[in-house]
């Protein structure tokens, strides 16, 4: 699910195969409205389970900020979304926040 609140989207539940279908395309009118300001912050600190779909949701949703002239920036992004990001490599393209200390 995902609720705005002003120029935050806050993602809850699971990021996975079974629910990238609905979020990519949710998400990605969201990020790309003119509406909005300058750029989205995406809190994924609600998020219970991720996949790489997760990977290519949050990708899809950079590119329509990007495509609408917008920046995006994560926060609360959970340690299996870093660890993927990671593995593939992605973790200097994703915007991504400080790791929690």
């Amino acid at each position: 699910m995902i609720r705005e609140e002003g120029d935050r989207l806050k993602i809850e539940g699971r990021i996975t195969m079974e629910t990238a279908a609905g979020l990519l395309d949710a998400g990605r009118a969201l990020c790309g409205q003119i509406e909005c300001s300058s750029g989205r912050v995406i809190d994924l600190s609600g998020v219970t389970a991720v996949d790489s779909a997760a990977i290519a949701v949050v990708l899809a949703w950079m590119r329509a900020a990007r495509a609408s002239g917008r920046s995006l920036r994560l926060e609360g992004v959970p340690q299996q979304l870093r660890s993927l990001a990671s593995l593939y490599d992605l973790s200097d393209l994703l915007p991504l926040d400080a790791p929690a200390t």
